[in-house]
């Protein structure tokens, strides 16, 4: 038997704020868990019926309420699609009533599709696995959110289109925060490191978990550098750097001579933005790669790195390959 799913039927009932990503990850989770590879459309509208309750008024505004949620799961997932192409590994029957899981292990974008699909279902931030054997270990989540942190580092290499950097703690080559900074800022050339007598004796990364940039070969300032805050847990929204690399990162990590390159702020996250709230999302955060974006971004990475550009921590990846398929395997029916 297939792994059963908690649907949160009563953030769907009549009249509520629908959650059309939710219902969509129910849809690609459930095919993604299943032995045949697929789901339904109609997963939902029976979800939905079971939970029903006496208190409806009116059957018909029910019966709708059912199959407007379906439908626009559907519809959200074809969007997907089109938005990251051969990235997404899941696919619709032309009729809207079959989900395909499509993924295959070799496919970088779905891998970092699927971590961030799941990543999004954890208990601490969605209902979607509460009570459910295929819930990750703790282990598990600390190994996801590790491999987040690589496949974010490709996915704003790709954005910049140049060299970038995994600074989040703990770092992969296990350097300290002052000989990372370092290593990295000897590449720019703007700005010295040296820190200010008052800045932090320990600080792990500064809240910065990635830098990237698109190099000049003059070796002079001004040039495009990114600086990416990497979050997976529920207070994502709250862990905007977007103040801190607008100066105060540089204040205190480049006494002597401060860099003259403005740092552009990135939010990386694995969920799925809704539409409507995302210019509040890029108001507060800077730049956001979310679910939509994150996986489409890697795929391009895959060509930087062919041809010769440095993404720290690119090599890891595949073991997020690996772990995907082989939990997989686990978590599906013999």
């Amino acid at each position: 038997m297939n792994p059963v799913l908690n649907f949160p039927s009563d953030e769907f009932a009549v009249g509520t704020s629908l959650d059309i990503d939710l219902a969509a990850d129910f849809l690609e989770l459930s095919a993604f868990y299943s032995k045949e590879g697929q789901s339904f459309s109609e997963d939902i509208v029976n979800a939905l019926e079971l939970a029903a309750e006496a208190e409806y008024g009116d059957v018909d505004d029910e019966v709708k309420n059912r199959e407007e949620v379906a439908a626009s799961a559907v519809a959200r997932m074809a969007f997907r699609k089109q938005v990251l192409a051969t990235s997404y590994p899941f696919d619709i029957d032309a009729n809207g009533d079959v989900i395909f899981f499509t993924g295959e292990k070799t496919d970088l974008g779905h891998t970092a599709y699927l971590v961030s699909l799941i990543l999004s279902n954890l208990n601490s931030v969605s209902p979607l696995l509460v009570g459910s054997d295929v819930h990750p270990t703790e282990e598990e989540v600390s190994r996801l959110r590790r491999y987040f942190q690589y496949l974010a580092t490709a996915a704003v290499a790709a954005e910049v289109g140049g060299p970038a950097w995994s600074f989040g703690f703990p770092r992969p080559d296990q350097t300290g925060f002052l000989p990372k900074l370092r290593e990295i800022w000897e590449s720019f050339k703007d700005g010295i490191v040296d820190p200010d007598p008052s800045a932090p004796t320990d600080p792990k990364d500064d809240g910065v978990d990635i830098f990237a940039w698109r190099e000049q070969k003059d070796g002079l300032p001004g040039f495009l550098l990114l600086a990416a805050q990497v979050a997976t847990g529920r207070d994502w929204k709250e862990k905007s750097i977007k103040f801190r690399v607008g100066g105060v990162f540089q204040q205190r990590w480049f006494r002597r001579r401060v860099p003259v390159t403005a740092m552009v702020a990135y939010h990386v996250i694995p969920f799925a933005r809704p539409d409507e709230k995302f210019r509040d999302d890029v108001l507060m955060l800077g730049n956001v790669l979310h679910r939509l974006r994150v996986p489409f971004r890697v795929s391009e990475a895959t060509s930087l790195v062919s041809n010769g550009v440095a993404v720290e921590a690119f090599d890891q990846i595949d073991h997020a390959s690996e772990w995907i398929q082989s939990y997989g395997e686990r978590t599906r029916p013999p």
